[in-house]
């Protein structure tokens, strides 16, 4: 697995991200040509090797997101966040201690950093990055980037004893609508699985990526082989549009303009849903 970050490898300024908060996405995938191919037709991304050997997606030489060759646990491809902490071990006695499990003991890389992988009640996977060298993303928060990262749950009142506990977040908003923070600043957000989505297993830590047209991206993306699943529209932080891309990695893609206003205000409520898998739910008002 790959943590990118550090002034310079690839031409871009180091970036250094709060303890606790998210600093990295990965996408694990077996076929990496292939992820290769969707990512670069969306977003433009590249894909270039640090000297460790481990391949990185990048955006006008910048690291954007990592790859790992494999799905998670012989899984769909899948999207990864990764969280700063200061001390990998520490992350895994305080897991352990709010009910989730370590399913990846502490590795070390070099003289970058070191990660550790870990479930969380819900069984919502998730890994920490303890920097030495590289920080996280060189770049995100604008056009083809990783721009936000929700946590979308069936247990929010779990969630919302689990991750403070680990990872000393504050919590702003009222009810199921969450933002997480760090110090003050929101970091991250949470929202409940609706009651009538079907199935188990659909709790999971959710990459958004910024886009600057929201429907333009999305046919792109369409037109690339993915596969539109849900669209929303939030009274607060506007549309969104969530897919299954390349070997089925589930993203969202949101607007880039929306990125301040989800950084800043909890939605009041449940975001209302469009479309789900192409079939209108409910026409927009």
């Amino acid at each position: 697995m790959s943590v990118a970050g550090g002034e310079g490898e690839h031409g871009g300024m180091e970036q250094r991200y709060p303890l606790g908060s998210p600093c990295w996405v990965e996408l694990s995938a077996e076929d990496i040509d292939e992820a290769a191919r969707f990512y670069r037709g969306l977003f433009g991304w590249e894909v270039s090797r640090l000297e460790s050997g481990y391949p990185v997606f990048t955006l006008e030489g910048e690291a954007v997101a990592g790859i790992w060759p494999e799905p998670v646990s012989g899984g769909s491809a899948s999207w990864t966040v990764y969280f700063a902490v200061e001390d990998i071990r520490s992350l895994n006695s305080l897991v352990e201690d709010a009910g989730g499990k370590v399913v990846l003991e502490p590795v070390p890389l070099e003289d970058h950093g070191v990660l550790g992988g870990y479930i969380d009640r819900e069984r919502v996977h998730f890994m920490g990055w303890e920097p030495h060298g590289r920080y996280g993303a060189e770049v995100s928060g604008r056009d083809c980037t990783w721009g936000w990262t929700e946590l979308v749950t069936r247990d929010v009142e779990g969630a919302k004893d689990f991750y403070p506990r680990v990872f000393g977040w504050g919590r702003v908003g009222e009810g199921d609508q969450t933002l997480w923070t760090v110090e003050g600043r929101p970091v991250a957000s949470m929202a409940p699985i609706p009651p009538d989505v079907p199935g188990e297993g659909l709790s999971a830590w959710i990459v958004q990526f910024a886009v600057p047209d929201l429907m333009e991206w999305a046919r792109r993306a369409e037109d690339l082989g993915a596969h539109r699943i849900v669209e929303f529209d939030d009274p607060v932080h506007g549309p969104a549009v969530a897919l299954t891309g390349t070997q089925n990695a589930i993203f969202v893609l949101i607007p880039t303009s929306s990125l301040e206003t989800r950084r800043r205000t909890p939605s009041p409520g449940a975001p209302k849903v469009l479309s789900r898998s192409g079939r209108i739910i409910r026409p927009p008002a």
